[in-house]
């Protein structure tokens, strides 16, 4: 029988797949030669716009109506929410039953314990971040940072700080100074595991090395060596930028006023100190590579590049994510399948994935049957084009409450999409003809048929994940959909 392959995972934050498509103004040379030895699954969806549930998704294979991570952890009690060991079945535990050693490096954010071997990582620093404390310089209250920082001596330049009456004030980007070649410690981390384990005495054994940062996760950092590989006047800004938003929900409005000050050499400063920040992580997947590749392991390695969610990065004249903004620059995420031995698929164009989709493919590639409560896809078929990929032509995502507790359903089928705003306007978009999703035909008469379509298709899907919430809305005041969950029974519509 052949041995297992071993598992390499890089996590970023806030990463939008666009950032690293072919033609953008992004530098990764590191992350295109890997999409080369493997493929990159264009149409990628999160489950869900913020950090948290996202990343419990990934780790099994749930839904966040399953798993009930609804919003990020650190802004409610943990009576309030959590995950706790043994609710739910996490994809390192399954690998750790079967003789994977597992180490974890870097940004958790998935329960509050931080007790990572409750969950099948055998090793784990979830504590060392790099660069310095956000929690000194921006919104107490968006510090995603648990852990401590390195002593750096660093000073900040090119500051662009976001000022709203009554609120503190908020760093969104800077160049930083004195950090020239410094890698970072989750890469750090990440490298002595698998060094170890591979000179160790169980070195036989397969080993999953899972690799998370918090970069580019606003505020917007970047070396003074990286950010001088971008010209801030040549910096383009999103073609829906001047969206006048009348098509939209009220709240975006409202948030859109928020970023009105910002002139526009500071909305290509901060995109600069963005894309900065993505190429001093592909400088350390470069490291990455060379390593495996030095020890004759690179081959037999599957290796994923992906991000928990996007940001909106000044599409529509917004920045970072959250309640509304259920665009592509928010939800369509990166990821790079590496296999072992390579891939010979060459496109996935028409193929539609998930997060909750990586669990199940891991497994898969591990040799390991899948436990019936995971709600992804394996998809090992896909890379091996043994796949029918009509199967794979819809997508789902959930916006399910957070602190305002506003909720979302998103759908994704054929060029189409669709976004329940229970309380707000639905959008319908046609992303063929629409990539940047300025035309909404919700309320265009000739597309009514295909809005209700896409309706049905949507309460069919919260079926099949349990998603009662939504479900079970029947009573008059919440009858605000196009069509009402029992139209998840009509046989007349063609999906």
């Amino acid at each position: 029988m052949n041995k297992p392959p071993n598992i390499v995972v890089v996590m970023t934050d806030h990463t939008n797949s666009a950032s690293i498509t072919s033609g953008s103004q992004c530098i990764t040379p590191n992350l295109e030669s890997l999409s080369k030895d493997g493929i990159r699954f264009d149409s990628c969806y999160t489950t869900n716009a913020i950090c948290s549930p996202a990343r419990a998704s990934l780790m099994t294979s749930l839904y966040p109506s399953s798993h009930g991570v609804w919003d990020v952890l650190h802004a409610h009690p943990r009576s309030w929410l959590d995950a706790p060991s043994g609710r739910f079945i996490h994809f390192a535990e399954v690998l750790a039953n079967h003789g994977y050693r597992n180490g974890y490096f870097g940004k958790w954010h998935v329960e509050q314990s931080n007790q990572l071997d409750d969950f099948g990582w055998h090793e784990f620093n979830v504590q060392d971040t790099l660069r310095i404390d956000r929690r000194k310089i921006s919104d107490p209250g968006t510090n995603h940072n648990t852990g401590s920082t390195l002593d750096l001596d660093i000073e900040l330049s090119n500051e662009v700080i976001l000022k709203t009456e009554g609120y503190p004030d908020h760093l969104l980007s800077a160049t930083i100074e004195g950090m020239d070649d410094v890698s970072h410690p989750a890469f750090d981390h990440g490298l002595k595991f698998i060094s170890d384990h591979i000179s160790g005495t169980n070195s036989k054994d397969p080993f999953t090395c899972f690799i998370s940062v918090l970069e580019p996760h606003d505020p917007y950092l970047a070396g003074y060596d990286f950010m001088e590989l971008y010209d801030c006047d040549q910096i383009t800004l999103s073609p829906s930028f001047d969206d006048d938003l009348e098509s939209k929900p009220e709240i975006l409005k409202r948030m859109r006023a928020v970023f009105g000050e910002l002139e526009p050499p500071q909305w290509k400063q901060i995109i600069a100190s963005y894309y900065a920040s993505i190429t001093s992580i592909d400088k350390e997947i470069g490291r990455v590579i060379k390593f495996l590749k030095d020890r004759h392991i690179y081959d037999d390695t599957l290796i994923v590049f992906t991000s928990d969610h996007g940001d909106m990065l000044s599409a529509h004249g917004l920045l970072t994510k959250g309640v509304g903004t259920a665009y592509e620059e928010v939800y369509n995420i990166p990821l790079i399948f590496k296999p072992p031995n390579g891939s010979t698929v060459t496109s996935t164009q028409e193929v539609k994935v998930s997060t909750v989709d990586l669990a199940p493919t891991l497994l898969a590639y591990a040799g390991i049957d899948i436990p019936k409560q995971m709600q992804g896809k394996n998809l090992r078929p896909v890379l091996d084009g043994t796949f029918n990929t009509h199967n794979l032509d819809d997508a789902y995502a959930e916006f399910f409450s957070q602190r305002y507790m506003y909720t979302q359903r998103l759908t994704w089928k054929n060029e189409w999409k669709y976004i329940f705003n229970p309380g707000g306007i639905d959008e319908l978009y046609n992303l063929g003809d629409d990539p940047f999703e300025l035309n909404n035909l919700a309320n265009k008469s000739k597309h009514q048929h295909i809005l209700k379509d896409m309706a049905r298709h949507m309460w069919r899907k919260m079926e099949s994940i349990g998603d009662t919430t939504l479900l079970n809305t029947g009573y008059p005041s919440l009858r605000t959909a196009p069509i009402g969950p029992l139209s998840r029974f009509d046989e007349t519509d063609q999906e």
